[in-house]
């Protein structure tokens, strides 16, 4: 399934849920046809509870999955039913990366640090997103707490051979660069190969939560806590009875400091702290600014487009957004920084005709370029400028900064994992990651700083190559209602996403259902029942989840310690 360097390009680009991207129809037509069919099976009359077949149980997963999944899911935020899907196969309406599978969920975490990371390669060990926060604070020589982590000692050294904090301490997210993408693509990135040696790279890390993607992953990066206990369960989640996208309002969906929170209010806001990325979900890395009690409003560069219709969904220009306005502050410079232009010229130049597009894709179905590699020196560019004028690593007091690099996530959702465009994306984003090193050698000082390199998922495989059947959202909501909504009564399903489903209780009682009685329907669903009539390889009667269960299960089953041991 993970084919090789040289493996075929899909033919179609594949559209990712929360991708804000404006497409020539003709480019996406025949992949909406192929993935994302709306037309419904034939409605079938309600069923009655005992012909609903067995409900599968969470005890079913994996030990790994089911305590990913556990650790990932918190009432009354997630969704009232939890659903995996038979792997290959996934949920969602385009490449989803949404899952509790290992494909997802490795990811690569990188310390580097001359006098404060020892230099010893690669290194085995279960090691999580969760250990982050922990082990930063131990390089600031800060006690902090993480409800979930560990420091990672080996990634320290220890104090007697510790030349002290880091002026800056810079931790670094190559969003959507899972293993499996650094995996498929091993030649395209020699510079981040090249300082493994001086650092520490723990080779068996992971998410360790289910749902794998953006929000929630942050979250964790930041406090040390998985979904459970920080509040951030998914790229949308209920919240005061609504289900919305958790930083839509601000920061405060967030339940835990983060590191940053503590230590900045520790500290007495005298460390410079902040965060350079494009959504809000990303600032749960940075925590809280100035909602936390005793703290300041810290740098918070944005691009999110206010009120999005999806999760994704950025804007033109960098801007805060509504919510998150009173508790960061972003310099109006950054506007200022020198754009696209240059960047989009090289890259129109590599495949050797000059014509305003990537390949075969004109720059302004991509959303004007920035949706191709083009993005990644312009936003590194950035950073450097933030550095320089906000003066990050100018002084002894450390600071912290976190930065998100989107546009290894953004192809991924376009071309897959085995799109040769991964291929350049990641040869540009390393190629942006040496231009940074070497600036901050010579504006912070080498030896003067550190850093920490992860992913907060991986990615989806062409389906062609995998063989999996793409479950969209649509199919699966009507497959919900033809068999549980009453005739003529509201719908049941209040929003369906890739690992869970809120459901409408009060609809569902009215219509003589529970959600004991949907997770049964869906655990006998078979593939060809949610294709949605798309077509698909593979075995059509094949059951489509490997468990489908009520969310209130997790609290209650008797495997579950088991699974964490």
């Amino acid at each position: 399934m993970t084919g090789g360097h040289h493996a075929r390009r899909p033919t179609i680009p594949i559209w990712g849920q929360g991708l804000a991207l404006v497409v020539v129809i003709g480019l996406i037509a025949t992949v909406t046809v192929r993935l994302t069919s709306t037309d419904a099976a034939t409605p079938a009359p309600p069923a009655a509870p005992t012909d609903l077949g067995r409900r599968s149980s969470a005890c079913d997963l994996p030990r790994r999955e089911l305590l990913r999944v556990w650790e990932g899911t918190k009432a009354p935020a997630s969704g009232e039913i939890q659903i995996v899907a038979a792997e290959p196969d996934y949920v969602g309406g385009g490449l989803s990366h949404a899952g509790p599978w290992d494909y997802v969920q490795e990811v690569p975490l990188f310390f580097y640090g001359p006098g404060r990371v020892p230099p010893l390669g690669r290194v085995g060990g279960r090691a999580t997103l969760a250990d982050v926060a922990p082990t930063n604070a131990t390089m600031l020589d800060f006690d902090f707490h993480a409800p979930d982590g560990q420091v990672l000692s080996r990634a320290v050294l220890p104090d007697g051979e510790r030349a002290g904090p880091p002026k800056l301490l810079l931790t670094l997210v190559w969003d959507g660069a899972g293993r499996n993408v650094l995996d498929q693509w091993p030649e395209d990135w020699p510079f981040l190969a090249s300082l493994i040696d001086d650092g520490v790279w723990f080779e068996d890390a992971e998410i360790g939560s289910s749902p794998s993607n953006t929000p929630p992953t942050h979250a964790t990066i930041g406090t040390g806590a998985f979904p459970r206990r920080s509040g951030v369960v998914d790229l949308y989640q209920q919240i005061d009875g609504e289900i919305d996208k958790p930083q839509e309002n601000g920061p405060g969906v967030l339940r835990l400091p983060t590191l940053a929170d503590l230590y900045d209010v520790a500290m007495g806001n005298e460390p410079v702290v902040g965060v350079i990325a494009t959504l809000g979900a990303h600032t749960a890395m940075v925590g809280h600014g100035s909602q936390w009690d005793g703290g300041d409003a810290d740098l918070a560069i944005m691009r999110e487009q206010e009120d999005a219709s999806t999760g994704g969904d950025e804007g033109t220009s960098w801007q805060l957004t509504t919510g998150m306005a009173p508790f960061f502050e972003m310099p109006d410079y950054v506007n200022a920084v020198p754009g696209l232009g240059r960047d989009l010229v090289e890259l129109d130049q590599e495949d050797g005709a000059i014509d305003e597009a990537w390949g075969d894709y004109p720059f302004d179905a991509l959303d004007d370029g920035f949706q191709t590699p083009a993005r990644t020196p312009y936003q590194t560019r950035i950073v450097e400028e933030v550095v320089r004028r906000e003066g990050f690593g100018a002084d002894e007091v450390p600071d912290l900064l976190y930065v998100n690099l989107k546009a290894v996530d953004s192809v991924g959702h376009i071309f897959s994992v085995n799109g040769e465009e991964m291929g350049q994306t990641l040869r540009w984003q390393d190629d942006a990651l040496r231009d940074l090193v070497g600036f901050l050698d010579r504006e912070v000082g080498r030896g003067e700083w550190a850093m920490t390199l992860t992913a907060d998922h991986g990615h989806q495989y062409d389906p062609e190559i995998s063989g999996a059947l793409p479950i969209g959202i649509t199919a699966l909501t009507a497959f919900i209602e033809d068999r549980f909504s009453a005739p003529g009564g509201p719908d049941v399903v209040r929003r369906a996403r890739p690992t869970q489903i809120w459901m409408d209780e009060e609809a569902l009682a009215d219509a003589g259902y529970s959600d004991d009685d949907v997770a049964a329907a869906l655990s006998a669903a078979t593939r060809e029942e949610l294709s949605g009539g798309s077509e698909f390889p593979g075995d059509p009667d094949a059951l489509a989840f490997s468990a489908a269960f009520p969310t209130s299960d997790l609290d209650e089953i008797g495997c579950l310690p088991k699974a964490r041991s």
